[in-house]
This record gives structure tokens, C-alpha cells and sequence, in this order.
């Protein structure tokens, strides 16, 4: 055998230092891909990261694999080129990490450098990417040349590829779960360096086979090569359903998981190493034209995928759901291997190189950029799967029909590849996700639950929590609404009139606060974007107070440049539970920069859905950047005031002045507060760290997220503080002379309405746990002594009028959902309240029957029946029981004072035909039945008992026929002669003229009919009961 000049062994080290450099070049790259995410969420924190990354990646290998092309091709110094490049690609990805060194103390400074970091990262991971794509054209092309050990460097080339993906995506994980800074992963990228300066080998290389050789063979060489071109196009193919079944895996993960950052990266992670275990073993199986027909079993996997995720819909953890992919993408691996095959053993060096060129550099780029631009609604998405497993099945097909394969092996295909069909007939109607234009992968879900809410109404009736990417952002109750209402009124106390406020509020897209429209120079910022919500809006209803801008916070504090005295920043329970950056003196600092120096920043935090871990940060934090603080505590919502300015957070008569002034101006207000008074009671504290028990004094490790938030606790000190020391606001008040008969006055207010105040807190802390009971308790107290105050009065009386509501309608929905004893306890709230409410004694007493509660039922209806007495529902449910009680002549008489007032329902008229066949007036049970019946002719279970009344009928009536009388000669010749029968024994029993049903005789079957001036002979025909027998039936 001769060899080509231009091939040696020395090609052998080479190709291992190339497989080296690659997986370690891939491995950073992905450490850098990743990054780029949590960056952009950084500082956007609703951005379709993994998108945008995706989207610079492809793009910048894509611009790097023409221009190293065209170097490639202009340029004979090739290894000059891949120093180059290699050396350009390690020095910016140093420059990028750098961002993690240290952040200069100059707030000026570090305000720059962060709005630089904001655009230069992406632009600079762009350039990394370019000049990787000029690398990796090069690694391609030497790569498809042939090797003197006879194995394939390309074939190596693609697990390296995987395996540093892989490696580099779970490095990334573990960095920035433990919060390890990406400073240390700069001693990898000089790893880099003498592998850049090694690599040696030509852009284009002959055949493995000299010419002589081939001559020698008689071209067989040349022939083994080049046998056809379905190695292409089943390879274009592969890459084009690796791209599109990953991003429709990606989208149905998303939809049932969430796209934060740490389900797109488990995602990604599963998908790179499944198809490199597929890899691995597809290079084992050796199976001729599996790259072919193996194509059209991807259709299938991916349809069990979908039925199992579907089907699961988030009872397992997220990390199970995301490997139920696993499957789809061994098989992509395992046929990714085949095809790799078929292009090696098909095509020579400079083929291989277009081919795989195009497949991998070239390709993904119009593909990934038109998939990330998609607004993948539910149509789209059947579209594009129904699109790709047709191409999946149809274009195997047309090749395996030009084979020589043997027809039963054919149709065997067919039948195989075409059971993806009623798969995907089988999810289209068992799953009822409907080809409309709603987003598919929805981020907000039981966003309808908000439709139906009126926030204007005196209260919520609903009950819900909101989700967005299957994480809880809002929090719809009764409770929850007021206090977010309450926590913005303090403002007023600090904010001085005519100054300019920036509300950042996370919660606009769920619940539009009024409070916030009762300030007149105020701005409010909704950050969330119409898709970030799948463009569903909230109904208009009453009027609209004020229009929220949107956009991102940074972007908004960067182009802003107006300055604000005040900053209340609303984050919702998503950012609460996992927005770090939030909660930060980083953020704080930013925020800062719109502030007047002398100005307040007010933070809200919701307690029952924040996550421990950031509260205590930002505690820290708001220590750390501000100086003076105040805390303010409403049940379940927290708000911390701060300021640089003694001054800002301090009271005066005017500043009092001023709250008076708002609380009086907006009438709304004295529906959550009684007085000024009692919205200042609810000062706690001025020091931060006297709010939180217990919480954890590690580090805010971002892995962490991976967990449910912990119960919150705060200390019993500061509860305590917050229930019995309701006049903390003296505190802020000067000491000057001038303020001394405001200071008198405001203490004798104090005084006099502190067990008030007290009280008011308790009440509004059970209304926050749903402790309805107590909660009403302490209502009646308060109305006791609202007897010679004329504020507690009038708002005790509102609070108890709309408590007997909300409380019904509470009550109504547990008792829809089967709550059964919650909702008891709310209806004997409404009842302590209101006992004359007839609704909740008559809900009440149906509420007892379920619960098999006869006693109770009675009290609650004889209640019902002193407030309305005639009402038919009443009648009919007194009827009920005392026809369960074996009390049937009572239970007839409410019976028919229903029907008196028109409830003649199907229902009455069973119970009236029980009642009489209990009785044994068959007739009567008889003609009920049938008008049930007849009112509802499904009924199955009444006309069972229609036709058991009529059998016994039948066979009661048998009893009044004449015996069988016996002569003498009869009986010697044991001979019997039967009598006519006596039709009058029927019509005597017939005793209701209105009566239209038949009576049927049992001997012929056919209708009786009754003879009015027969009537007094029949009767005289009527035979003594007890001395009849019955008649045979087998009698002719």
C-alpha cells in the first residue's frame, strides 16, 4: 500500500491535540453561554434569555465559519490563521470574565461600568463566538480528512463536541449555583495557549491513497467512495429535526415547568448528554440504511414524550420531567452517529467538508434565528410538528422505495413509521389543546381567575394564586388586597406634597392598586411586558386612576432622567422568591441614582411567598445603602421606608397635616383604615435587624431557587411590638418648642384609642390567617365600644356589612369545591353577624343534610321559616326531613305547601310518591311517580319505582278476584271451574277522578274500563279483606 506524501503518523498527535483544544475551547464556551443567560436575566429579569443567547451563538458561529473560510482559502498560512483566532478568542474571553473582579466603591464609577456590562457582554460573547466559528471551520475541514490510523478524526470530533458542551453546561451550573465568581475559569482559557501554537495540520489534504495507488487498484479506492447522495440529504435532514424536536421539547417543558434559568440549562444539559450516550452506542450497531428509515421512529418518541408530560402535568419535579426527553434525544444522538457514517464511507475529503460544513455551521443559523423570533402559539406548534414528522416518514420512504429492500420489509416500515398518526390524533383530542393562536408554551397560568375580580367592589370574592412560569406571582384574596392597599397610604405621612414619585410595581398586570392613582405626581413603571403575560389584560372596570408605563427597571432608571423624591418598589411573589438582584445594594444603588439626595426609597414585601434567604439580603443591603429607616406592618405586607435624609423619614405637624389632608380626600380609604391614627398605629420599628427569627446566616447560594421558599418567620418581639405599641410614630417626632401642642395633641389621640388600635390590629391579623371565627369576635368587640365613638362606628359597621358578604360568598365557593367544614365555619360567621340572614340558614341547613346532621338541619330551617315562611325551598327541604325522620304525614303536608307555591319540581313529586308508597296508598305513589317522570323522563331511579308501584299494584289487585268455588262433583272428579271475574274491586280503589293513568287487567292485558252506574254494585260485590286467596298464576 502507498501512502500519500502529505499523510504520516504524526497526523495521529495532531488530531488528539485538535480534539483537546476543541473540547476545552467548547467547554468555556458553554461556561460563557450560560452566563450570558444569567446576565441577561441579571438585568432583565423577564427576558427570554436562553432565546437571545441561543440567538448571538448561532450568529456569531455563523459570521466566524464564512470569514475563516474565506482566510482559509485567501491565506496559505493557515497556521498563522488558527493562532490568530485562537489567541483573539482566549484574550476576550478573558476581558469578559473580568467583570467579576471587584466593583470599584465610586458609586459613580460602578454605575458606568453596570450599564456598560448591560450591552458590552452580549457584543462581546458575539466576537467570542466569531472568532471561535473561524476555529472551528478550520477543525471541521481538517477533521473530514482521512487519518493514517484509518480512524476518522470527524467522527471523534462530534462526542469531543458533546462531551464539552455537556461538561461546560455543568460546570456553569455548579459555578453559579455556589455563587463561585467566573474569574476562576480563566487559568482553563491559558490552557488553551500551547495547544493554539501545536496545532499543524493542512486546511486541504489529498486522499489517503496516493494516485499510483488508486491506479494500482484499479480505482476501487476511488469507487468505494462517492456511491450516491442520500448520505447529504438524510444528514441536512437530521441536523434541520435535531434543531426543531429540541426546540418543541424545549417549548413543552416550558410550558409545563417554566423557562427560568435553571429548567433551560437542566434541559439543555439531558439534551447534550443522551445524544451522547446515543453517540456512543450508535457507534456499536451496525445496521445497513438505519440512517435512513431510523428517522421516522423520531416522530413516534417524540409523541409517547409528549403523552407522558402531558399526562404527568407537574406531579413530578421538574428534573424527572425534563428527562422524559432523554429518549428523543439518544435516538437523535444514536442516528447522528449513522449519518456522520454514511458521509465518511460516501464521500472524499473536500465532500465531507461541505457537507458537514453546512450541516452543522451553516444550516442552524436560518433555522434558530426564524424559531426564536416565533411567537409559537398552539397552531404553530401542531404546524411545525405535523410538518417535520410528515418529512420524517415521507422522505425515507421515497428512498427505501428505489431500494432493492423486499416488499414485506417495506410495508413493515410503513406500518411502523405510521403509528405516529393516532399518537398524535390521540393527544389532539385527549388533551384538548386546541389549534388556536393562545400561546403554547403559556407563562401565565389561572390568569381568568382575575377576570371575573372587580377591584373597585367593596370586596374580593375570588380566591386564587396567579402563576407565572409555573412559579406563584399573585396572590388574589380579600386579605392580600387591602394590605397592599394600606401599605402605599403611609407615603402620604412622608412624601411631601407636590414631589414627584416612581412606583416600580411587579403586581400592574394582576392588580392595578388605586392608592397609587391618589397621588397626583406619581409615575408608575409595570415592568412586565404584554407577551411576559401572553397578552392577556385585565378588564376595565370603574374608573382609571392613572396608566402604567412598562419596560425593563435598568432601562427605564437608564433613559429616565428625571428625578424622584420618592421610589416604592412593589416586586411581585415571583421576584420575592427568585430575583435576587432585586433585593441587592447593587439595585439599591441604582435606584439611588433617580432619587433626590434628600428623597425616600420604600420597598413592600408580601410575607407568606418570600423566600427567607432574600429578605434577610435585603435587610442587609438596605442597611448597608441607606441610613434611616422605618418599618410599617400590615398582617401579611411589609414596607420599609428609607432614606440618606434624617429629616425624610421624621414627623411634624405638617406632615400630619398632609396625611389628613389624603386620608380625607379619598373617601375610599376609611373602607381599610378608621382614622389617620390608625394607619400610623401600624409603625414597628426603626432598626432592621429586630424584623426576622432564624434566618439562615449562609449565603445566598442561587441553588438555593431549586427549592420551594422556606415559612418565613418574623421575631415574636417584633410581633408583639407591632399588637400592643401603637404609638411608635412619637418617636419621629422632633423635640422642638413648636411642636409641643401638636405632640400633646397627638399623645392624648393615642392614648385614648390604644386598646382600639390593639384590637383593630388583632382583627385585621385574623382576617390575614382566615380565622374567621376570631376575626368576628373581635369585630362585635370592637362594636361594643364603638357605642360613643362616632369614626369606630361608622367603619365597624361598614367592616361587619361587608364581612357578612364576603364571608357568604367565601363560604358558597368552599362548599362548591366540597369544603364542607370550612365552609360551616364561615356560614356561622355570617350567622354570629346577621342571624336573620336567610340565605346562610337556609345554606346552612342543606350543608347539615350532607353532613348527615338532622338535628341541625331542623334548627336551621325553622330559623329559615321565621324569616320567610312560605319560601318553597324551605317547604320542600322541611318535607325532606321529616320524611327521613319516618315522620310522613308531616313531611306530605310541607310537600304540598311547596307545590302551593308553585315548586313543582321532579324532586318533590318522588318524594311525595315515597311518602305514599310508604303509607301503602299505591294509587296516589303511583301518579307522583309518573309526574316526576314526566318532568324528567331520565330519571331512571324514579321510574324503577314507577314500575315496582305498578308490579305491586298488579299483583295486589290479583287479590280481589272471586275464588275458584268447588262442587261436590268437582271435587270427586278433582275438576276446577273458575268464576268471572268482579271488575268493581278495581273501580272502587279508583277514587281520584282526575286519575288518567290505565288500570290494567292481569288476565287479558288489556285496558279496564270503568262503569260509573255499576258503581254502588260493585261495591256491594267487594269481597271482606283477609278472606280472599290469591289465584294462580298459571291459571287459564
Amino acid at each position: 500500500m502507498v501512502f500519500s506524501k502529505e499523510s504520516s503518523f504524526l497526523n495521529i498527535s495532531q488530531r488528539k491535540i485538535l480534539g483537546y483544544n476543541t473540547f476545552l475551547s467548547l467547554l468555556l464556551l458553554s461556561i460563557l453561554g450560560s452566563d450570558v443567560n444569567f446576565l441577561l436575566n441579571y438585568y432583565s429579569f423577564y427576558s427570554p434569555a436562553l432565546i437571545i443567547a441561543a440567538t448571538i451563538s448561532v450568529s456569531g458561529l455563523f459570521a466566524g465559519n464564512l470569514l475563516g473560510k474565506f482566510l482559509f482559502l485567501k491565506q496559505k498560512n493557515h497556521r498563522l490563521i488558527v493562532v490568530i483566532s485562537q489567541l483573539a478568542y482566549i484574550l476576550f474571553f478573558l476581558l469578559y470574565v473580568a467583570r467579576n473582579l471587584p466593583m470599584p466603591e465610586s458609586r459613580e464609577l460602578f454605575l458606568v461600568l453596570f450599564n456598560l456590562c448591560k450591552y458590552s457582554l452580549p457584543a462581546l460573547f458575539f466576537v467570542i463566538m466569531l472568532f471561535f466559528g473561524i476555529t472551528l471551520n478550520y477543525t471541521l475541514r481538517v477533521s473530514c480528512n482521512d487519518s493514517a490510523d484509518e480512524k476518522q478524526g470527524i467522527e471523534r470530533l462530534i462526542p469531543i463536541m458533546l462531551l464539552g458542551i455537556s461538561t461546560g453546561i455543568l460546570l456553569s451550573a455548579l459555578l453559579y449555583s455556589f455563587s463561585v465568581s467566573l474569574i476562576f475559569t480563566a487559568p482553563l482559557a491559558l490552557l488553551l495557549v500551547p495547544s493554539a501554537f501545536l496545532i499543524d495540520l493542512p486546511y486541504k489534504q489529498a486522499s489517503f491513497y496516493s494516485a499510483e495507488a488508486e491506479e494500482g487498484d484499479g480505482g476501487r479506492a476511488s469507487s468505494s467512495k462517492e456511491k450516491g447522495s442520500d448520505a447529504a440529504l438524510f444528514t441536512y435532514l437530521l441536523f434541520v429535526c435535531i434543531i426543531v424536536y429540541a426546540y418543541l421539547g424545549y417549548s413543552s417543558i416550558s410550558k409545563y415547568y417554566g423557562g427560568l434559568i435553571y429548567v433551560n440549562l437542566a434541559f439543555l444539559l439531558m439534551l447534550f448528554i443522551f445524544m451522547l450516550i446515543g453517540y456512543g452506542t450508535g457507534r456499536f450497531i451496525k445496521v445497513s440504511n438505519l440512517y435512513i428509515y431510523g428517522e421516522s421512529f423520531i416522530p413516534v418518541a417524540f409523541l409517547l414524550f409528549l403523552i407522558l408530560l402531558m399526562s404527568f402535568n407537574r406531579q413530578m419535579e421538574f428534573i424527572f420531567g425534563v428527562l422524559l426527553f432523554g429518549p428523543v434525544a439518544f435516538l437523535l444522538g444514536l442516528l447522528l452517529c449513522q449519518s456522520i457514517r454514511e458521509v465518511i464511507g460516501q464521500y472524499e475529503n473536500d465532500k465531507r467538508a461541505v457537507v458537514l460544513e453546512f450541516s452543522m455551521l451553516i444550516l442552524p443559523a436560518p433555522v434558530i434565528t426564524a424559531l426564536c423570533l416565533l411567537f409559537l402559539s398552539n397552531l404553530w406548534f401542531y404546524a411545525i410538528t405535523a410538518v417535520v414528522m410528515i418529512i420524517n416518514v415521507i422522505v425515507p420512504a421515497i428512498s427505501i422505495i428505489n431500494t432493492d429492500i423486499s416488499g414485506y420489509k417495506k410495508g413493515l416500515y410503513f406500518v411502523i413509521s405510521l403509528f405516529f398518526l393516532p399518537l398524535f390524533i390521540f393527544i389532539i383530542l385527549f388533551f384538548r389543546i386546541s389549534p388556536d393562536n393562545n400561546a403554547y408554551a403559556a407563562r401565565v397560568n389561572n390568569f381568568d381567575e382575575l377576570r371575573t375580580v372587580n377591584y373597585n367592589a367593596d370586596y374580593i370574592r375570588n380566591q386564587a394564586v396567579v402563576t407565572l412560569d409555573a412559579h406563584p406571582v399573585f396572590s388574589v384574596s380579600d386579605s392580600v388586597v387591602r394590605n397592599y392597599k394600606r401599605a402605599l397610604v403611609p407615603l402620604a405621612l412622608y412624601n411631601s406634597e407636590g414631589k414627584k414619585i416612581l412606583f416600580i410595581d411587579g403586581n400592574q398586570r394582576f392588580f392595578r392598586n388605586p392608592v397609587i392613582g391618589y397621588f397626583r405626581y406619581s409615575l408608575c413603571l409595570d415592568e412586565l411586558s404584554d407577551r411576559d403575560v401572553d397578552y392577556n389584560r385585565l378588564p376595565v372596570s370603574g374608573t382609571q386612576k392613572y396608566i402604567p408605563d412598562s419596560g425593563p427597571v435598568l432601562s427605564f432608571i437608564d433613559k429616565n432622567r428625571t428625578l424622584f423624591f420618592s421610589v416604592v418598589d412593589i416586586p411581585n411573589l415571583l421576584d420575592q422568591s427568585m430575583n435576587a438582584f432585586r433585593f441587592s445594594s447593587e439595585y439599591y444603588e441604582i435606584v439611588k441614582k433617580r432619587m433626590d439626595r434628600k428623597g425616600i426609597f420604600a420597598q413592600v414585601f408580601s410575607i407568606p411567598g418570600c423566600r427567607p434567604e432574600l429578605l434577610a439580603r435585603a435587610l442587609a443591603d438596605l442597611k448597608r445603602s441607606f441610613k434611616n429607616h422605618a418599618v410599617y406592618y400590615f398582617s401579611n405586607i411589609l414596607i420599609i421606608f428609607a432614606s440618606d435624609d434624617g429629616a425624610a423619614l421624621s414627623v411634624n405637624e405638617d406632615k400630619y397635616g398632609q396625611l389628613i389632608r389624603f386620608f380625607n380626600a379619598h373617601g375610599d380609604l376609611n373602607r381599610i383604615f378608621m382614622n389617620e391614627t390608625h394607619v400610623c398605629s401600624h409603625l414597628v420599628t426603626a432598626r432592621l435587624d429586630e424584623i426576622l427569627h432564624g434566618v439562615p446566616g449562609m449565603k445566598l447560594f442561587p441553588a438555593l431557587y431549586l427549592a420551594e421558599p422556606g415559612k418565613l418567620r418574623l421575631k415574636k418581639s417584633f410581633i408583639d411590638d407591632y399588637l400592643s405599641k401603637n404609638k411608635r410614630i412619637m418617636e419621629q417626632i422632633g423635640g422642638a418648642p413648636e411642636e409641643q401642642a401638636f405632640i400633646q395633641t397627638l399623645a392624648t389621640s393615642f392614648q385614648n384609642d390604644d386598646a382600639i388600635l390593639t384590637l383593630l390590629k388583632r382583627t385585621e391579623q385574623a382576617e390575614a390567617r382566615e380565622d374567621y371565627r376570631e376575626e368576628t369576635r373581635l369585630l362585635f368587640e370592637l362594636k361594643k365600644q364603638a357605642e360613643y365613638k362616632v369614626t369606630l362606628q361608622s367603619y365597624v359597621l361598614k367592616m361587619l356589612g361587608y364581612k357578612e358578604k364576603y364571608y357568604y360568598n367565601i363560604a358558597l365557593n368552599l362548599e362548591k369545591n366540597k369544603k364542607w367544614s370550612e365552609a360551616q365555619e364561615l356560614y356561622r360567621a355570617v350567622l354570629t353577624i346577621n342571624p336573620d340572614n336567610f340565605n346562610a340558614n337556609y345554606r346552612m341547613a342543606l350543608l347539615s343534610i350532607t353532613l348527615q346532621d338532622i338535628e341541625g338541619s331542623f334548627s336551621y330551617l325553622q330559623q329559615a321559616m321565621r324569616i320567610n315562611k312560605d319560601h318553597p325551598k324551605v317547604l320542600m327541604q322541611m318535607g325532606v326531613l321529616y320524611f327521613s325522620s319516618g315522620k310522613t304525614e308531616e313531611a306530605i303536608e310541607y310537600f304540598n305547601r311547596a307545590l302551593q307555591q308553585n315548586e313543582k319540581t321532579p324532586q318533590i313529586y318522588r318524594y311525595l310518591g315515597m311518602c305514599h308508597e310508604k303509607k301503602g296508598d299505591l294509587y296516589e305513589a303511583e301518579r307522583n311517580y309518573a309526574k316526576a317522570l314526566a318532568a324528567d323522563p331520565n330519571d331512571t331511579d324514579t321510574r324503577a319505582r314507577l314500575d315496582e308501584v305498578r308490579q305491586q299494584i298488579d299483583k295486589d289487585s290479583k287479590k280481589w278476584e272471586t275464588p275458584e268455588q268447588k262442587n261436590e262433583f268437582d271435587v270427586e272428579q278433582d275438576a276446577e271451574m273458575p268464576l268471572p271475574v268482579s271488575k268493581g274491586a278495581y273501580e272502587i280503589r279508583l277514587k281520584d277522578d282526575e286519575m288518567s293513568l290505565p288500570v290494567i287487567d292481569p288476565l287479558t292485558g288489556e285496558e279496564i274500563k270503568t262503569d260509573k252506574n255499576n258503581e254502588g254494585a260493585a261495591q256491594g260485590s267487594q269481597p271482606q279483606s283477609g278472606k280472599q286467596q290469591a289465584p294462580d298464576a298459571e291459571k287459564k
